[in-house]
């Protein structure tokens, strides 16, 4: 690739934030084949079909990424309690809430375990959090502990377990918004239990 058109690359990327929609790339009078290249020599790193991302940009969470791939995806379950610091399991892939009705494609990177949720459980506990220097949608620390309730199956009772203990043991910690949200869930039962165990 000629000097010159990668320094006009490296400008476009600093004036958009790093990230390569194709679309936009052909309107600023580059040719999609660039991205190709840019992609094998690692400059690039291909998110879904249409997205790029430069490799500087990355962020170990990946969290960023899914945001730019799946606007609508929130952070969920096993990836939410690493935020939080409540658990020490490490999924081998970000999971993450999609709105039931909503059919996506998972983006190619990073990898993703996607979990369908109805409201109210989709909108409950919905916040924004800074990671890496980029806003990402998250569950809050009592609709994610809920979850990890419901899920207790899929995710294994020792996770499930860790999370509450550590919940519990965390400063800041609201027993009445984590009781709503179990009675807003249908979880109240199992909820309860697992507090009388860890108390």
């Amino acid at each position: 690739m000629e000097k010159q058109t990668q320094e006009r690359i490296d400008g476009y990327l600093k004036t958009h934030g790093g990230v390569i929609r194709t679309s936009d790339f052909q309107k600023a009078g580059f040719h999609n084949s660039y991205l190709s290249v840019l992609t094998e020599e690692g400059y690039l790193v291909r998110l879904k079909a249409g997205l790029y991302i430069a490799a500087e940009t990355q962020t170990v969470s990946g969290f960023y990424e899914i945001q730019l791939a799946l606007p609508n995806a929130v952070i969920c379950l096993a990836s939410a309690l690493n935020f939080y610091e409540i658990s020490t399991y490490e999924p081998s892939s970000v999971h993450i809430a999609i709105p039931r009705n909503e059919r996506v494609l998972p983006p190619d990177f990073p990898p993703t375990r996607r979990f369908s949720f109805g409201n109210p459980r989709y909108e409950l506990g919905l916040k924004q959090e800074q990671i890496e220097g980029y806003f990402i949608q998250i569950y809050d620390r009592e609709k994610t502990i809920c979850d990890v309730i419901s899920y207790r199956r899929v995710l294994g009772q020792d996770i499930t377990n860790e999370a509450v203990r550590n919940y519990l043991a965390t400063p800041g910690s609201n027993l009445d918004q984590l009781l709503v949200y179990s009675r807003l869930l249908r979880v109240e039962g199992p909820m309860e239990q697992h507090l009388r165990m860890m108390t």
